[in-house]
């Protein structure tokens, strides 16, 4: 499951085991991820069985191993590799080579640098979320890589690109949290912040949902609104978020109000707390508003995307829980790229429902 995530950033991904050999032999994909140990003589005899259709369509198959000894490398070669890494490889350069093998990661040029970006914000995504869900210590290196790239592409003012990007990835999660990230990152850089808090806030935004690796997956990616008791489940997310960066130390205050306050209002009308204006700081705000605009626009197989200028009107709509001069600025951001014409022909309006920003 892991590893389908992971790979998710470049398109719809399933994960089988040899276990399911019948769905498996029925499935048809671009490319094949094989992850097995080629050790073991009736794993061999099971993928070369489960392998053989999709062979024989022409099917690449990428093999990952844990043991890169000559023997079980001869061995995915006869089994089909077009492609072999060691299974450990570091999770940007697994994802541009699959990108590679799939075509649709550019060698050069501007493109080709956003994409690299987004490759590694993804990587960095997959970990903080992996190490999250395991309870394990959230890798503050792989964070600070995915700030970097993300901030790099809001300074060459490639929202519109990364947008695009974004909404390639197969996983609702990683696709929610690279929006707002983006977004975040892009309104900061407006607002003329400085580079060390750019770096501050787009960390809040890559870490605002980071609750949400122990809210269970059933509720997570229901289709479809949730039952009152699933939102008393899902509303508790801020506040596991921040209990568990606190638990670990060295995250800054705004971080950790980022992560507890991004789904209160300034009316009061919010949670986990029900604040008010006067306790919310403006990267709370910025947030927020990044956050709710993201939920409106994302594509779901069970909702339509809103046009941004109708995802813009709600925020309009949405009055005093939300700073109005921010919404102003957030709208110059927003409105005035490319994405806003392409949305044009991906999209046509949906049900003006707010709910969908938690």
């Amino acid at each position: 499951m892991a590893l389908q995530r992971k790979l998710s950033v470049w398109g719809a991904c399933r994960s089988f085991g040899l276990d399911e050999a019948e769905a498996m032999m029925a499935g048809v994909g671009r490319l094949l991820v094989v992850d097995l140990d080629l050790s073991d003589p009736a794993t061999i005899q099971s993928a070369r069985t489960v392998l053989a259709p999709h062979r024989r369509r022409g099917t690449p198959f990428l093999f990952l191993l844990r043991d890169m000894s000559p023997r079980c490398q001869i061995q995915a070669n006869a089994l089909g590799a077009k492609a072999i890494l060691p299974v450990a490889i570091p999770q940007p350069d697994l994802l541009d080579k699959v990108g590679s093998m799939l075509g649709v990661l550019q060698e050069t040029g501007r493109e080709a640098a956003q994409q690299q970006r987004f490759v590694r914000a993804s990587a960095a995504f997959a970990d903080l979320l992996e190490a999250a869900g395991s309870g394990d210590v959230l890798p503050v290196q792989a964070i600070s890589d995915g700030v970097e790239a993300i901030n790099q592409a809001a300074v060459d003012a490639d929202l519109d690109a990364w947008l695009d990007l974004v909404w390639r990835h197969d996983d609702a999660t990683y696709q929610h949290c690279l929006l707002v990230s983006g977004l975040v990152a892009a309104f900061a850089y407006r607002l003329g912040f400085s580079e060390a808090d750019r770096r501050l806030i787009t960390s809040a935004a890559m870490l605002h949902d980071v609750g949400k690796a122990q809210i269970p997956l059933d509720i997570l990616r229901k289709e479809g609104p949730l039952t009152a008791e699933e939102r008393v489940i899902i509303c508790r997310h801020p506040q596991i978020g921040r209990d568990m960066l606190v638990a670990q130390g060295g995250f800054a205050q705004p971080i950790l109000d980022i992560v507890l306050s991004h789904h209160e209002m300034l009316d009061g009308s919010g949670y986990p707390q029900g604040i008010g204006a006067d306790r919310i700081s403006d990267p709370v705000r910025m947030t927020t508003i990044c956050d709710i605009y993201a939920a409106l626009i994302e594509r779901r197989s069970y909702k339509v995307p809103m046009l941004p200028e109708e995802a813009f009107s709600i925020l309009i709509a949405m009055g005093e829980k939300l700073d109005r001069d921010l919404v102003r600025v957030f709208g110059d951001v927003i409105l005035g790229t490319a994405v806003a014409q392409l949305g044009k022909t991906l999209a046509v309006p949906a049900s003006r429902d707010s709910e969908q920003a938690a």
